[in-house]
């Protein structure tokens, strides 16, 4: 019984150290395999920051209109072409993949968890089996590895696609410079052939001008003699005309002299005539302190000023029956932002125009500070 139980310990101890053996083994196999498995999620995270979530639209190329090259596509002819027709080259170009800054995948720590998830897992967090093979467990679906996996082919599908349209449209795009090169090599001969012929045409257009030129300066100077002995008779014309000017002048200003003695006669006995017949009760002379009245008109060495009411009983009476008194008064302005008014001149009270509150005053220039303005106040002296 002994021999039997030793040899059992014996058989024990010897599938325990082979069953140790190959732990030591699978464990450094499991730390590979665990390794591997990490290192792939980081690759396929860094690789989501260089693949685009998803393709350029039609319509989206940076927000700026489609790119234009027209090209005069009308025939080159000697005339002028009102309706020019044009060719757009770039009319079938792809612009949307001149687009920058598309949006990338960009995976992170949240999808790295994803990549971690082999088998899809039901509500209640246990694997589902696979329904097209029971003997396994289904390893796609929402939250799984393989999801994340398709979407990073499937977008790198689409961006091998956009690059090798790309690579087509730059074949045509060269196809068509070729083209347009060609085309732009024949006119180099043309114009030169055309100089050719312009510089013909201009030497003898020079010819002909000098010609012309020297004709012209003949009938340059003929016609200057003809215009000097023009200006000869209308000179004499002139003179004549003006001695007959200067005569009816004279007589206009003769006339206007005798008028205006006459105005200036019947007004001195008008004025001498009123100061007679004036009654003792008119205008005192004299005006209280204050504002009287304000310049409503301005010439050159007059004003014309309104006066208030009662500065005008003051100086003609309450009855307006005074003699106007030639009172010298003070001008002053008042204007914003100071404090203090501004003084203008004196003036020298003319002239009333009857029934009206407005006089006019002559400007003394020795007095004048400032050029009057209208809204000047009129204050006594």
């Amino acid at each position: 019984m002994n021999k039997a139980v030793h040899a059992l310990i014996y058989v024990i101890l010897a599938v325990a150290g082979v069953a140790l053996y190959f732990e030591i083994n699978l464990f450094d196999k499991k730390e590979l395999l665990k390794d591997s498995n990490s290192q792939l999620r980081d690759c396929i995270v860094k690789l989501s920051s260089y693949i685009e979530a998803e393709d350029a639209k039609e319509d989206d190329a940076g927000g700026d209109p489609a790119p234009t090259a027209n090209k005069d596509d009308s025939p080159v002819e000697a005339q002028e072409v009102e309706d020019i027709s044009w060719d757009n080259l770039l009319k079938e170009y792809a612009y949307k993949y001149e687009k920058e800054g598309q949006k990338l995948l960009s995976w992170g720590s949240k999808e790295s968890g994803q990549l971690r998830k082999l088998y899809f897992l039901d509500g209640e967090g246990n694997r589902v089996r696979d329904t097209a093979n029971p003997d396994k467990y289904q390893t796609t679906g929402p939250n799984t590895a393989s999801a994340l996996i398709e979407v990073v082919e499937g977008r790198a599908r689409r961006q091998l696609e956009t690059l090798n349209t790309t690579r087509d449209e730059l074949r045509k795009m060269r196809v068509k410079l070729q083209e347009l090169v060609a085309e732009y090599n024949k006119l180099p001969p043309q114009m030169r052939q055309d100089r050719i012929t312009i510089e013909k045409k201009n030497k003898e257009i020079e010819k002909l001008t000098s010609e012309k030129a020297a004709l012209e300066d003949q009938l340059q100077k003929t016609k200057a003699e003809v215009e000097e002995l023009k200006t000869e008779v209308t000179s004499l014309k002139e003179e004549l005309t003006a001695a007959k000017d200067e005569t009816e002048a004279v007589k206009e200003d003769l006339e206007k002299e005798k008028k205006n003695v006459e105005r200036l006669t019947n007004l001195l006995k008008t004025q001498t005539a009123t100061a007679r017949a004036a009654p003792a009760g008119g205008g005192s002379g004299t005006m209280t302190s204050g504002d009287k009245g304000k310049v409503v008109k301005v010439e050159k060495s007059f004003v014309v000023i309104k006066f208030e009411d009662t500065a005008i009983n003051e100086l003609l009476g309450e009855d307006h029956s005074g003699v106007l008194p030639q009172l010298e008064m003070l001008l002053y302005r008042k204007e914003k932002g100071k404090d203090k008014p501004t003084v203008v001149g004196r003036i020298r009270l003319r002239q009333w125009t009857p029934n009206t509150n407005f006089v006019m005053a002559d400007v003394l220039p020795d007095w004048l500070q400032t050029p009057v303005k209208e809204g000047d106040v009129v204050i006594p002296d």
